[in-house]
């Protein structure tokens, strides 16, 4: 017989079965909650942050591109920014799917003892925050806990940088300013350093073919003494390290090396003929490197001269001031006759001779390959940078730098707007002689030629190079960070976490 079940008994089953949904549903509606917490921060914010930081290096290649362009390119260098108060500023750029933003400010900061340039570049990048207005999980700072909603810094209503530590967060004009939707931003600064010239001893961006059967290229350091031939043979002279650095770079297949390298020698694929025995470093075929047309730099800071505007004959410059790497005394040349003497003296200054800059461009050749060709003669505390169109054709002894330092008497060969049009620079040594000269040229788009016996210190770059005698050429260290920029690198990256 079948016991019926008491009313008492279904009203407790019921309770039972009501209170087990409420904790489920409680259990549920916390997982839910969370969820949602979490999911708003992993799938918005976190993207948010990660995004931001994407949009600041985009707007930091932007500006670097635009300040390699003023050694490259500096007809267009910054074209469609503002300019002011020594500042360069862009509008900002919106781009990708998540319409985020970037801007950048370019600031010149300090100049070199070359008188290149340094930039300082900020950025900022923006990014939109969906989802809820909330800040993340956890606030708590703590061993365990790092106070993950307040690293994220979201601005929901205001831009929380300027309103703590002002627009340029140097604490001035701090302002509340409104943000049309949440976001993140995030800011980077960076520092784009040039890159001088002259790395090494010899460097073609085409053929090479040289120097002689008794010819060598080694190295030494001018800041430590001065050069002394028998370093390179004596492995127990302190200074012997740093006879080791007559580099030769070919960016060509075509590579004759004859001589002695004190160095190491790189090329672009090519095979190193004749005397590969008597290199004293690495050979590596795996070396690419370009070089590109050199542009006369930016004249607008230099310190112009109107006299003398031409070299004819024997021609003196005596610089009215001492001037400076980043404003020298300059001036610009309309011709420098086949014959002619130039001789450029330091600054006096009551009886005392200064540092003395010049800068000098000339619009056509310089001296020629017939006859004695050019002469110039700078004086010791002189500083001579030389810029030439056309051709250069002078014998070595005639080329005369009383200070003894290479890095005094820089030639710069700018490349012709007409690919087609071959620049030439010709230095033979006259009689026999052995008399060198202490400069370096700068020549991408020319062929450099050196005939004869001199003694050479200092660097070429060139296109192609070409060298018939026993030349000893002796590469100073002391020039790897001497020179024009040639282009910049980008050497600091930190990110302002404020």
């Amino acid at each position: 017989m079948r016991k019926p079940i008491q009313s008492s008994e279904r009203g407790n089953v019921l309770l039972c079965v009501l209170c087990t949904i409420l904790v489920v549903s409680i259990i549920g509606g916390n997982v839910l909650l969370n969820c949602m917490t979490r999911y708003n921060a992993a799938s918005s914010q976190v993207r948010s942050w990660k995004e931001s930081i994407d949009a600041a290096e985009t707007g930091g290649d932007i500006a670097y591109a635009e300040v390699r362009k003023k050694i490259l390119d500096p007809t267009h260098a910054f074209s469609g920014w503002t300019y002011s108060g020594g500042v360069y500023s862009n509008s900002p750029v919106t781009y990708g799917n998540d319409s985020l933003a970037t801007s950048a400010k370019v600031d010149l900061f300090y100049y070199d003892p070359n008188g290149n340039p340094w930039y300082r570049i900020r950025t900022t990048g923006t990014a939109p925050v969906l989802g809820l207005k909330r800040v993340g999980m956890d606030d708590r700072m703590g061993p365990n806990n790092h106070g993950d909603s307040l690293l994220r810094k979201i601005d929901f209503n205001y831009d929380h940088f300027v309103a703590t530590y002002g627009p340029n967060g140097d604490g001035l004009n701090k302002a509340l300013v409104p943000v049309s939707r949440p976001q993140v931003t995030r800011r980077v600064e960076l520092i784009s350093a040039p890159i001088t010239p002259f790395e090494a001893a010899i460097k073609a961006g085409g053929t090479f073919y040289g120097l002689g059967s008794a010819a060598y290229v080694d190295s030494y350091r001018s800041s430590t003494g001065a050069y002394d031939p028998n370093v390179r043979l004596n492995p127990n002279d302190p200074r012997y390290i740093d006879a080791l650095s007559g580099t030769v770079e070919i960016n060509s297949a075509v590579a004759t090396i004859m001589g002695n390298i004190y160095g190491n020698v790189y090329t672009n694929g090519g095979t190193v003929t004749k005397n590969t025995a008597s290199i004293t470093g690495i050979i590596d075929n795996n070396v690419p490197f370009s070089l590109t047309p050199f542009r006369m730099p930016d004249i607008s800071g230099w310190t112009y001269v109107s006299n003398p505007s031409a070299v004819t004959g024997n021609t003196t410059i005596n610089p009215p001031a001492a001037g400076s790497p980043e404003s020298p005394s300059y001036y610009l040349m309309t011709s420098f006759v086949t014959n002619g003497n130039l001789t450029v003296n330091a600054y006096n200054n009551n009886g005392t001779l200064q540092e003395t800059y010049v800068a000098m461009h000339v619009t056509g050749d310089v001296g020629s390959t017939s006859g004695q060709g050019a002469s110039i003669t700078i004086a010791n505390h002189v500083h001579l940078e030389v810029y030439f169109d056309g051709n250069f054709g002078a014998k070595a002894q005639n080329i005369i730098n009383n200070s003894g330092f290479a890095g005094n008497l820089q030639f710069y060969a700018i490349s012709p707007t007409d690919p087609s049009v071959q620049q030439t620079i010709d230095l033979n040594s006259g009689g026999g002689s052995t008399a060198g000269f202490a400069a370096v040229f700068y020549a991408p788009s020319a062929n450099f030629t050196v005939n004869g016996g001199p003694d050479i210190v200092g660097a070429i770059v060139c296109k192609n190079f070409y060298a018939n005698g026993n030349v000893h050429w002796h590469y100073d260290r002391a020039l790897d960070n001497t020179g024009d920029a040639v282009d910049y690198r980008l050497i600091s990256y930190v990110e302002d976490t404020r």
